[in-house]
Formats: structure tokens, sequence, C-alpha cells
């Protein structure tokens, strides 16, 4: 029998994957597909793989529901005989092409495909059209904190943002600088001027320890501290800002605007 040969397979003898890519599955999403597959049909057969006498869910766990929702008997499937790194390949680049993949989704997805799948971030280029740095950086989101890669997710914090401050090495500090940005909305420059400032304390201290060395002479100098102006993005003094977190010009143009 050829792999690729569509066969019409009972609902009942289908088992859905353990492992879901995607935490969350849009009913809404699944409600469109369903009057799209009542409109027109099924346009594109599932993937299954034989398990036990009955067919595992490789890749079209949406178009599934979306016949259940329907309450049809079968469903379009192509067969293949896949082991597990190859089910969990095809699943990642599947889910990878869907609508509206939060930040933590897709670098679970990478991460899958690397851990579990075997693909190196060159294979996975090549699989996803991705550039190896974009890979890269939601690699390195996914092996965030849970609290971290959230706020990303809300797009309280950007990745720029998550990257720049990800410098600071001391985890306290790190948390620290990172519930500021979370709750502020800070630009990446404002992010870069925290940073900077952390290091230059930081280098500080260490020389402080040892002022007794000759020749050491460290100059304590009171540093601003900045916030993101609202309306144009721009890195403010915190003694500057007014109700809003917004600079002296953008301020003029919203009383005169």
């Amino acid at each position: 029998m050829s792999e690729d040969q569509i066969q019409l397979i009972s609902m009942d003898l289908i088992d859905r994957p353990q492992r879901v890519a995607r935490e969350i599955i849009d009913p809404e999403k699944v409600r469109e597909l369903a009057e799209s597959i009542r409109e027109h049909g099924l346009l594109q057969p599932v993937i299954l793989r034989p398990s036990n006498g009955r067919y595992e869910m490789v890749a079209g766990d949406r178009r599934y529901l979306a016949h259940k929702l329907l309450n049809l008997k079968a469903i379009k499937a192509v067969i293949r005989e896949l082991d597990d790194r190859d089910t969990i390949v095809i699943r990642g680049i599947e889910n990878l092409q869907r609508e509206n993949l939060t930040p933590s989704e897709e670098g679970a997805v990478y991460l899958l495909l690397r851990e579990e799948g075997g693909l190196t971030v060159n294979h996975i280029a090549k699989k996803t059209g991705k550039s190896p740095n974009t890979i890269d950086r939601y690699l390195n989101l996914a092996k965030c904190s849970e609290e971290v890669r959230r706020a990303v997710d809300r797009k309280e914090v950007s990745l720029n943002v998550l990257e720049t401050l990800q410098e600071i090495e001391d985890p306290e500090q790190f948390n620290y600088f990172f519930k500021m940005a979370a709750a502020n909305g800070i630009s990446e420059k404002v992010a870069r001027l925290w940073v900077d400032d952390y290091l230059k304390t930081k280098a500080g201290e260490y020389y402080s320890e040892i002022e007794s060395h000759p020749g050491v002479n460290v100059e304590v100098v009171s540093k601003p501290v900045f916030m993101t102006c609202e309306c144009c993005h721009k890195p403010v003094e915190i003694k500057a800002v007014k109700n809003l977190v917004v600079c002296i010009e953008c301020l003029k143009k919203v009383r005169h605007g």
C-alpha cells in the first residue's frame, strides 16, 4: 500500500496524542474549521501511525476535533509507519505553521525538536525557514522560568529587553530588574541603561574591596534612573515623569493635542 494513499478511517479507531503541543486549542478556531469542512469538505488528510491495532494522531489534531464536532464517523487519513522521533518532528513542524503561537509555545516546539526530535538548530532552521539566530532566541526563552515566559507572552517584556536584562548574572538582581521591567513596560534603551548602571555599580563594589590598593581611585557618581515614555518610547529620567510614564515633549503634545 502506498504511504501517501488516502484512506477513510473510523473516528473511533483514532487516539489523540498524549502530549498536545499547544497548551490551549482555541474552541472558536475549531468551530470555524468545522464550518469550513462542512462547506467544502476536508481538503488535507490527517496523518496517522498504527498503534496496537488502532491509530495515533500524528498531524491534524484540530481537523480531528472539527470532525468530532460535526459528529462525522470517519476522516480522510494517510497512514505512515513512523518512529517516535519522526512523529515528534512532524508534529512540531505542523504546530509552527499554526496562527497566533505565543513566544513560549514557539520556543517549546523548538526545544522539543532539538531535545526529543534530535534536530540541531541548523536542521530546525532548514525545516522551518527561520534563521538559526531566531531559533536560538526562542530556545533561550523556553529555558526561562514560567514567570518570565508569561510576561513575554503578555507582551509586558519584549525579547530584546529580556536578552538585555539577562546580562545581569546575579539571579536576585535579574529578578528585581525583570519585575520592574514587566511592571513598567520599559524599552530596550531603558533596559540598556539599567544594565549598564548595574555593571558599573558591580565594578565599583569590586574596587571598593581593594580601595587600599595603590593607584585605585573610585569616584562615586549619582546616576539618574530612567523609565520609558509611553508616547515616544524614549528614555526619560524618573524625576521628570508626570502621571503617565511620559517625557516632557510628549506631555506638551498631549496637552496641546
